[in-house]
């Protein structure tokens, strides 16, 4: 039965909060835990055994974004169908499977490490606890296909809360190595999100059950096709977004490990509850089926108005954060995590140019939902050869930079290389996709009163950040306040098309 479709701000009100409690209640457990811990400490958890994790969980990255899309829409192939789509997620669960094994084992077997030493404990730990969450994949991408974004919200919600009490708990009240309540803490994430995803879908456990067994059959179709080019993706993807942290490991000592990880926790807590949320939810609406009354001209017509839309409201998303970012980088890391990490060296240089990358992501991950949700597997291809090549040219640099002005000069590489793909994404869309489409440059860009409330405001904060650090920061909300004020008032016509947006129709 198919109900009625859940509306663009509403399926993003569910992702911001499931982000807002999976993304902040973390951040302010690593604060705490922060203050007690020197920067070498704090290096190990969030910079090796993040990347362990990101590592093993990549696998089923490509499987979220081909599943995504829906079956018999124009971007897919024409014998994909929604039930191979919804079995397909199945396939996960082997791959991932072997790599929670051999990756923590590997790394072990590398470090010379037996289990009688905690930080071999906690990276099998970490291992176990990654097997658990791809177990519950199949039914994550069931409920995404479905709209069941109240699932999602509830599920993270319990599981982060979960994680973040064993975290703090085990860090602060018992005498045992900081990594294990680390490991520990994202094993309970773990068990909780595999429960409350299969507690809530007990039909389609049963289905993989069958599956497996070989009791029932399913025709793939074009949908393994579509699973490997978007993995590919994704692998280039951990190439380019991890390879940076693998540079740290080579050439940069515990002290720029322990920075990058508080920046990069700190400077992207912006990117996952307010970025990430926006560019799923225009993922999901661009991948609706093509609608019977409606001619592929008037769809592509319709498609660019909407881009311009969502590409104006990144926009202005991210300069809130690059105009004001670099100012007040200084001020955030003594208010939140002390004097020590204040004084420390390349700290707040580095926070400032991460907030300046920020606009950058926002426009390329907007840019880049759009132009995946509806490129043809052999488009697709083609966008993955461009990303493989930033993502070299990203490792190089970064290894040039990172001896040279230390973990800023990860920041630039990775600022350049999303220029790149930026650059490539919007070749195929203004190009190619809405040829012919009546776009011109000013549909991208604010109203001219939205400019000048940010040219104004980044004049205002730049004079203040000169002063006492109470008027500074008086001062950057009111102009924070003028600049949404003038959102609200010249750019009224883009929320509300926004507003009026669906996503997918949600099936019982």
């Amino acid at each position: 039965m198919v109900v009625q479709e859940p509306g663009f701000v509403r399926g993003y009100a569910y992702l911001f909060l499931t982000q807002v409690m999976s993304r902040l209640l973390p951040f302010v457990v690593n604060i705490m835990v922060a203050r007690r811990l020197t920067p070498e400490e704090y290096g190990v958890p969030t910079v090796h055994f993040q990347l362990i994790s990101t590592i093993i969980l990549t696998c089923r990255e490509g499987f979220r974004r081909a599943l995504m899309r829906d079956a018999g829409s124009g971007t897919a192939d024409g014998d994909v169908t929604d039930a191979s789509q919804e079995a397909a997620g199945w396939l996960v669960i082997p791959i991932g499977a072997a790599l929670s094994a051999g990756v923590p084992c590997a790394v072990l077997r590398l470090g010379g490490l037996d289990m009688d030493n905690p930080y071999a404990q906690a990276v099998a730990s970490y291992g176990f606890s990654a097997f658990l969450e791809l177990l519950a994949e199949p039914f994550y991408i069931r409920a995404q296909r479905r709209s069941r974004f109240r699932l999602r919200f509830v599920t993270e919600t319990v599981a982060t809360i979960l994680r973040s009490l064993v975290t703090f708990s085990f860090v602060n009240f018992t005498e045992r190595h900081v990594s294990l309540g680390f490991a520990y803490g994202q094993l309970a994430y773990g068990v909780t999100i595999l429960i409350c995803y299969a507690i809530a879908q007990l039909d389609f456990a049963y289905f993989g059950c069958l599956l497996f067994l070989g009791k029932t059959s399913v025709k793939w179709g074009g949908t393994l096709r579509l699973v490997q080019t978007f993995s590919t993706q994704a692998l280039l993807k951990l190439f380019l977004a991890e390879g940076e942290k693998g540079v740290l490991l080579l050439v940069g000592n515990a002290d720029s490990q322990g920075v990058y990880g508080l920046v990069s926790s700190l400077g992207s807590l912006f990117v996952r509850i307010v970025l990430q949320p926006f560019e799923e939810i225009a993922f999901v609406a661009f991948s609706k089926k093509l609608d019977s009354q409606t001619t592929k001209r008037m769809k592509i017509e319709n498609e660019a108005k909407v881009f311009a839309t969502l590409m104006r409201v990144s926009g202005m998303l991210g300069l809130l954060v690059a105009v004001h970012g670099p100012l007040y980088s200084e001020s955030a890391i003594r208010l939140l995590y002390g004097k020590r990490w204040a004084d420390t060296k390349d700290v707040s240089k580095s926070l400032g140019a991460f907030s300046v990358m920020v606009l950058i992501l926002a426009l390329n991950g907007t840019s880049e939902a759009y132009a995946h949700a509806v490129m043809k597997p052999n488009e697709l291809t083609g966008a993955n050869v461009a990303l493989l090549t930033s993502s070299l040219l990203n490792i190089i640099v970064s290894i040039y930079l990172q001896p040279r002005v230390g973990p800023t000069g990860l920041i630039i590489s990775n600022s350049i290389s999303m220029c790149l793909r930026f650059a490539y994404t919007m070749r195929f869309v203004v190009s190619e996709r809405f040829r012919g489409c009546k776009l011109t440059i000013a549909t991208f860009f604010p109203h001219r009163v939205v400019c000048l409330a940010f040219i104004f405001s980044f004049m205002t904060t730049t004079v203040t950040s000169e002063l006492d650090m109470g008027t500074h920061i008086l001062a950057g909300f009111v102009s924070v306040s003028c600049i949404l004020m003038s959102i609200l008032f010249y750019e009224r016509n883009t929320l509300t098309n926004m507003v009026e947006l669906k996503t997918r129709s949600k099936m019982d």
